[in-house]
């Protein structure tokens, strides 16, 4: 049977915010225990799934989620409601093989949502809305994925994208990293200063039992205490 699909039936892309989160380190405590990385990853799409997104399109790729939003602010309020709620997994858990960190990306441009796709590009997508439903196509994927790979830890880095368009109503991020803190966050902020700096201390004292090399250590502990002054 021939492979049909008609990438000129698509529909036009929309400008949307889009998101990349993912979890830091999975390869390594996946190889520990499945076990303690299962507890990581469905934690964090819990996390997701229990933050105000109606207006937050979620869709989970393993370690990670991409999210993708037209409103700038519901984003960002997605985000930080993600964020403060692993910062505070964190900081309760006081066992350092129990705890994980998760950072991300941010960009802005044209996506097409695959429950957008009708049967004149795929009559086979069509039909099976479940799996097209989960698929998401747009420049800002990739510029937010790569952007992840520069916050620090429990940060979102911002794209240039985002950082010199926005949408309507709103205005541009101008700041490379965003931070997520705010008054009503403040406690669990403040403690991940400090219980952020202390798991770092305990990396670098188990480098090689943790598969965490020393020079990755000393940078993301250096952009963990720039982004969380």
């Amino acid at each position: 049977m021939p492979l049909f699909f008609n990438s000129q039936s698509l529909p036009p892309a929309g400008n949307e915010y889009v998101a990349w989160v993912d979890i830091m380190g999975t390869q390594a405590a996946m190889s520990r225990s499945i076990d303690i990385s299962a507890n990581f990853i469905f934690k964090l799409h819990v996390a997701a799934l229990q933050a105000p997104h109606a207006n937050v399109e979620i869709y989970p790729v393993m370690d990670g989620f991409y999210a993708s939003s037209q409103n700038q602010q519901d984003m960002l309020e997605f985000l930080r409601n993600i964020f403060q709620s692993v910062a505070d997994e964190f900081n309760q858990e006081r066992n350092p093989l129990h705890r994980f960190i998760i950072r991300g990306g941010l960009a802005f441009g044209p996506v097409i949502h695959g429950r957008a796709i009708g049967p004149q590009a795929s009559t086979v997508l069509n039909a099976n809305p479940g799996y097209g439903d989960s698929i998401l196509l747009g420049m800002p994927m990739i510029q937010a994925h790569s952007s992840e790979s520069i916050a620090p830890p429990f940060g979102v880095a911002v794209h240039e994208s985002a950082r010199a368009f926005s949408s309507a109503g709103a205005h541009p991020i101008h700041f490379m990293w965003w931070k997520w803190h705010n008054q009503t966050n403040n406690a669990i902020w403040q403690q991940l200063t400090v219980d952020l700096n202390a798991h770092f201390n305990w990396c670098s004292s188990q480098s090689m039992a943790i598969n965490y090399n020393l020079d990755r250590i000393k940078t993301h502990s250096e952009m963990a205490k720039q982004y969380l002054v």
